[in-house]
């Protein structure tokens, strides 16, 4: 049995995962990969002609050989806990894990410095760039949501390949998903190929939502006038967010939203940021690309002369519940108590219609 098999199998020992055949083969494959980066790591400790020749032999009959691996299934499935095992337990230091969207906007950022310097071809340049530290990449979360990086994530993808550095990717989408709707989609089709030819396509799916699984037991609205509330609150936050959280910047045209919480789909923020500042349907709508489980603090009481606030609140609501986000919720008020105003009275009872039905135990399972 693997090292990255037995590591798995204690854990469903120690009660912290549920067993899961699908997360268990792709283990299984990620091993398989991890034991061939390691021993082409050892090729440079080689120094005769005839060893080197006797290594790739053996290697060549036995052959992997995929450039990497794109791990996909739906939301809570253990993608990203399968490629956090393969991450942490590959012992070099060549390798990097980016959220995907993060590591595109580093991309455009790169891009236009270069560009300022009349370089012919900037994705060479940056990938020329990573592959001189980097080996082995994995990537979280990707999917194509803007037309800008359905249109370079071919070249970038392609050129990554040919510098030799193992692409590792979860997603929530089939290859043949991916941007489905998007603008001039034609255009992406040879990238959907490149991946199906270049990396090994892997299903981590038995249709079991682990995140909704836990969240069936547990309360998703409480009170912060309730210090075991709080706590428990705090509690779920540390069982869902898998102690990986880092800040994470939404970038729309010139807008931006950044989560300073935010962990493989799972975001931690309150209600000063996400509706006393001048956020819009856009931002709301951004952010339900990237979030599935909304840890939303500080819920105040509204009042009567704050209706801005009161309408993004609304917009908010009625957005991750068209989304089908699960919220968790710390209010200072009931849900029926949150708005004392008149003026929208009447909108305001949809959202706290919403905001009772996502609390149920079978709201969007």
């Amino acid at each position: 049995m693997s090292d990255l098999e037995v590591l798995y199998e204690n854990l469903v020992k120690e009660k912290n995962l549920d067993y899961d055949e699908s997360q268990h083969n792709a283990l299984k494959v990620l091993n398989n990969l991890k034991t061939h980066i390691l021993k082409s790591f050892s090729t440079k400790k080689i120094r005769t002609l005839f060893g080197k020749l006797i290594f790739l032999k053996h290697f060549q009959q036995k052959s992997f050989f995929h450039d990497g691996i794109y791990l996909y299934g739906g939301v809570g499935t253990g993608k990203t806990m399968i490629m956090n095992l393969f991450f942490q337990n590959l012992n070099i230091t060549e390798k990097q894990r980016v959220h995907f969207h993060e590591f595109m906007h580093d991309f455009h950022q790169k891009t236009k410095k270069i560009r300022t310097k009349k370089n012919k071809d900037p994705i060479k340049t940056i990938c020329s760039e990573i592959a001189k530290d980097i080996k082995v990449l994995c990537f979280d979360e990707f999917q194509i949501v803007d037309i800008t990086d359905a249109m370079i994530v071919g070249r970038l993808f392609d050129e990554l390949i040919k510098k030799k550095v193992t692409i590792i990717t979860t997603s929530n989408f089939k290859p043949r998903e991916l941007y489905g709707e998007g603008l001039n989609r034609e255009l992406f089709i040879p990238f959907i190929e490149l991946i199906e030819n270049k990396l090994k396509i892997l299903e981590v799916d038995n249709k079991v939502d682990y995140r909704k699984k836990k969240l069936i037991i547990e309360s998703r609205f409480f009170l912060k006038n309730k210090k075991n509330e709080i706590t428990r609150f705090d509690e779920l936050w540390e069982k869902l967010y898998e102690h990986n959280d880092s800040i994470f910047v939404i970038n729309y045209q010139s807008r931006e939203l950044k989560l300073n919480k935010f962990s493989n789909g799972i975001c931690r923020i309150s209600f000063k940021e996400l509706c006393e500042n001048p956020l819009g349907t856009v931002d709301y709508l951004n952010l339900c690309n990237y979030v599935k489980v909304l840890f939303l603090e500080n819920i105040p009481e509204i009042s009567k002369s704050q209706n801005d606030l009161a309408r993004r609140f609304i917009n908010l609501i009625d957005i991750i519940y068209e989304g089908k986000v699960q919220l968790i919720c710390l209010s200072y008020m009931k849900i029926d108590d949150i708005y004392n105003g008149t003026k929208l009275k009447k909108e305001f009872k949809r959202t706290i219609s919403r905001l009772n039905e996502m609390q149920t135990k079978d709201w969007n399972n």
